[in-house]
């Protein structure tokens, strides 16, 4: 199966960058933070992958990577309206990679990842249980870890736009449904490879969606997945044909600790791919602190 290692390898890159830096939501996070408030965020997200698939075939149960990324997220909320806040923020990945079985030649990398910015708008509806909506640019600058020479970075040295919309209804004070849709739009790569190649992909879209019950005032949890399409790669004019295609479910819980301190548990899998390393599981946890 190593005869499989330079032509995935190619492809590994562009997966492995997506994992460590997709921007999933969890359930509440839309939710828009009291004017004036402050979020710090401290996540740590744990993955494990054995199948690789290429075009919807499996053609290695051995592929394994390991990814454990950390992440650091500050937020601030800002009044524009009697129902609108923006919230500017920030997130910087740092985090370790690790292939193994038949990828094991791909090696392993330890860095940070690009710098995220973003400033979502948060409407409060004037509907019976306040539904919240929301539209949030984000980008990512390439400040990340990378060599082209390295098969798997955190870093992808290229600039990327996502614009992500959300909508939360409220049922009642006890249930929500929290959707969100987004679109990733990708600046070229012009040192990619050992051979200086230009990497270019076409758009990435992403739809999720969670049922949310608060059990209480301070503790809820939610169930819920998603699915990624699009990113087709291309290397010097030529396509990979590697369009991914994946769908994904969670299952979360999230308790206050204290009036402002909050503990969140994710766990989650693949459940289907067309293209690329199938997680077989994933564990994040999130802590915040408000103020």
């Amino acid at each position: 199966m190593s005869s499989l290692i330079r032509p995935l390898s190619v492809v590994t890159l562009a997966c492995c960058a997506n994992a460590a830096q997709a921007l999933e939501i969890t359930a509440g996070d839309y939710e828009p933070l009291p004017v004036g408030m402050n979020a710090l965020l401290l996540y740590f997200q744990h993955a494990e992958s054995s199948d690789f698939y290429q075009q919807g075939s499996k053609v290695s149960d051995r592929f394994k990577l390991r990814t454990d990324v950390s992440l650091l997220r500050y937020i601030h909320s800002i009044g524009l309206g009697e129902n609108v806040v923006v919230e500017p923020q920030l997130i910087l990945p740092y985090g370790h990679l690790k292939a193994s079985g038949d990828a094991g030649t791909l090696g392993s990398t330890t860095g940070t990842g690009d710098l995220t910015l973003g400033a979502p708008v948060k409407w409060t509806l004037s509907t019976a249980n306040k539904d919240i909506f929301s539209l949030a640019p984000y980008v990512y600058i390439p400040t990340g870890s990378y060599d082209r020479d390295d098969a798997l970075n955190l870093g992808e040295n290229r600039w990327k736009l996502l614009l992500q919309t959300a909508y939360i209804h409220h049922f009642n004070a006890k249930w929500a449904l929290d959707t969100a849709a987004d679109v990733t739009w990708f600046g070229h790569n012009d040192d990619y490879s050992s051979n200086s190649s230009t990497l270019k992909q076409t758009a990435r879209y992403e739809y999720q969606t969670y049922l949310r019950y608060n059990f209480s005032p301070a503790t809820q949890f939610a169930v819920g997945g998603g699915r990624i399409e699009g990113g087709r790669n291309r290397v010097d004019g030529v396509s990979l044909d590697d369009r991914t295609d994946t769908t994904y479910v969670r299952a979360m819980a999230t308790h206050m600790l204290t009036q402002t301190v909050q503990m969140q548990v994710e766990v989650g899998r693949d459940i289907e791919v067309e293209q690329g390393f199938k997680e077989r599981a994933r564990l994040n946890l999130r802590l915040a602190k408000l103020f």
